[in-house]
């Protein structure tokens, strides 16, 4: 009776021991799902329309503004043409990439994470419609396109910088570049002297018009190296032959913008910039602007030329045919603003047409909308 009961004893001890054993592992499993449902939650509400890297990129544009001269004196404008510039890849956003990133990695790889990207990007377009100034618009733009880049890579983990701009491409498009020229280029110095109102000068502009049978970007532009060597002016050629050919460009990278022309003025921009095929370029019309000068309409076109003189405005066309969102509503509702707010675009497209730099692209905001940057290293 007496071994009996001992053995009862260790049976009941060995029993509540495991119980013991199995609440402790319940404790510690739920510990983990709760801290890590609250690392999640933390990371879920981000709020990625007041990221403190762009709050503070924002609050810097502001006071820039505020002291900003349009244009420098001669001795400042002399200073920066012999100042080596090496700015690339968009350092003025290198702090909201760091963020983003940051933000990437935290992130759990889960079934959610297109979503959560997909929600990050809604939440920016409504942001980007509410911001007025151009280089806060840019700064959006860039957020928007670094998770874009993230979402795709995620899909499909192999896709280079070139895949990922076609992804982003449509008919029409107008592309603007940023070449860093090595060794010194003083044409591409000379058009970034004149104007301060942007953080980062493009000196190209180009009329994205269809891929070809590899799937190679075809691009519209107006240029002093066309694959005719013999030859100076409009040209139809592949992105990839303008950017990487050595003998066409000796820039180590491209900081590139997408720009969407509003439906308006799409389709004049394609069909009138197809009938000065073979024209001439015009090496004067951005000395001219420069100076003050009234352009002079000579039908030869530099690369912004060959747009700014193509566009017509199209009252029939939707006004702002976007995948994004519909501007149109309000205007559908109420004729008045509607017909207000067509008269107010034939007046930009009237003062568009005499525009030479690609900068000028930023000025008109109701034509084009950002869309989209990234940089491509040639090396």
């Amino acid at each position: 009776m007496e071994k009996e009961g001992k053995r009862i004893d260790s049976k009941v001890k060995f029993s509540w021991k495991i119980k013991w054993m199995l609440a402790a592992l319940l404790l510690a499993l739920w510990s983990s799902n709760f801290s890590y449902s609250q690392e999640n939650d933390s990371v879920r509400k981000v709020d990625i329309t007041k990221l403190e890297s762009y709050e503070q990129f924002r609050k810097n544009e502001l006071v820039r503004c505020l002291t900003l001269k349009e244009r420098n004196s001669i001795f400042q404008m002399f200073a920066k043409l012999i100042t080596s510039d090496t700015r690339n890849g968009f350092m003025e956003f290198s702090e909201i990439n760091k963020e983003l990133k940051n933000i990437f990695e935290q992130m759990p790889k889960d079934e959610s994470y297109i979503y959560e990207l997909d929600n990050f990007l809604k939440e920016l377009d409504y942001l980007y419609l509410k911001e007025k100034n151009i280089e806060c618009r840019l700064a959006i733009t860039y957020m928007k396109s670094r998770i874009s880049d993230e979402k795709m890579k995620y899909i499909d983990w192999s896709l280079d910088l070139g895949e990922l701009l076609k992804r982003q491409l449509k008919i029409w498009d107008i592309i603007l570049l940023n070449k860093k020229n090595s060794p010194f280029d003083i044409w591409t110095k000379a058009l970034k002297i004149f104007d301060e109102k942007y953080l980062t000068d493009f000196t190209h502009a180009l009329i994205f018009i269809w891929f070809d049978e590899s799937w190679n970007i075809l691009v519209r532009h107006s240029t002093t190296a066309v694959e005719k060597f013999h030859e100076i002016g409009v040209e139809n050629t592949k992105l990839d032959s303008y950017i990487f050919d050595k003998d066409r460009s000796n820039a180590k990278w491209y900081d590139i913008v997408v720009l969407r022309p509003d439906g308006s003025i799409l389709q004049s921009i394609l069909e009138c910039s197809e009938e000065k095929l073979g024209s001439w370029y015009d090496n004067l019309s951005a000395l001219r602007q420069g100076l003050w000068l009234s352009n002079n309409f000579n039908a030869k076109y530099n690369c912004v030329e060959l747009i700014t003189q193509s566009v017509s405005f199209d009252e029939g066309k939707k006004v702002y045919s976007s995948d994004d969102f519909d501007y149109s509503c309000l205007w559908q509702v109420n004729e008045n603003i509607r017909n207000m707010y067509i008269e107010f675009l034939k007046s930009d497209v009237q003062k568009f047409k005499s525009k030479t730099y690609p900068n000028d692209f930023f000025e008109f905001p109701e034509l084009f909308k950002i869309k989209y940057l990234t940089t491509i290293n040639k090396y």
